[in-house]
């Protein structure tokens, strides 16, 4: 498998191709010339479509078609030699590691959390319950003097746990192994 890192960018390979530049990844279809300037989509991740001509595959499926090559010929327009893949890179095969191991690390924590969160929900329910009932139950402040402290915190980190950048997840990576 050819790491999409190693491939140029769309627009260089669109400038490379002497195509019209592509505008927020967007452009008119150069495979099937058509006029609607946004027909052809382009993303690093996911590769092209063209909403026209229902073309799409990534950036060497791209230049196989364009240019009417196959496989080899394409690979060879990006400088890449067919035959034996090249040994991985060790910073890329070190990043791959940590973000598998902060992915562990953010599902294992997010469901710790999560049950944490949903815990101290039931017990406030709870202890609310009790002090609608009588205001001066000694339980029912205690069991909210326990569950209160540190739920907003429990929900901003699920927050960035769940939702956030991997630069979220890292940063609270780092602040827990701080605090322990």
């Amino acid at each position: 498998m050819i790491d999409p890192n190693a491939l140029p960018s769309w627009e260089d390979v669109f400038l490379q191709l002497a195509l019209r530049p592509l505008r927020r990844g967007r452009a008119a279809c150069p495979l099937c010339e058509g006029s609607n300037g946004t027909a052809f989509s382009s993303d690093e991740a996911k590769g092209f479509n063209c909403f026209r001509c229902g073309a799409h595959g990534d950036k060497l499926d791209f230049v196989e078609q364009y240019l009417g090559c196959d496989f080899t010929g394409a690979l060879r327009w990006f400088g890449i030699e067919p035959g034996k893949p090249p040994a991985p890179d060790s910073s890329t095969i070190r990043k791959r590691k940590i973000k598998a191991g902060l992915l562990r690390w953010a599902e294992t924590l997010g469901r710790k959390l999560r049950l944490e969160f949903r815990v101290r929900e039931q017990v406030i329910t709870m202890a609310l319950g009790r002090l609608r009932l009588d205001h001066d139950d000694a339980w029912g402040w205690a069991w909210l003097g326990w569950a209160l402290p540190g739920k907003d915190q429990i929900e901003m980190l699920l927050d960035q746990i769940d939702i956030g950048t991997e630069a979220q997840q890292v940063a609270a990576f780092k602040r827990i192994r701080r605090a322990a």
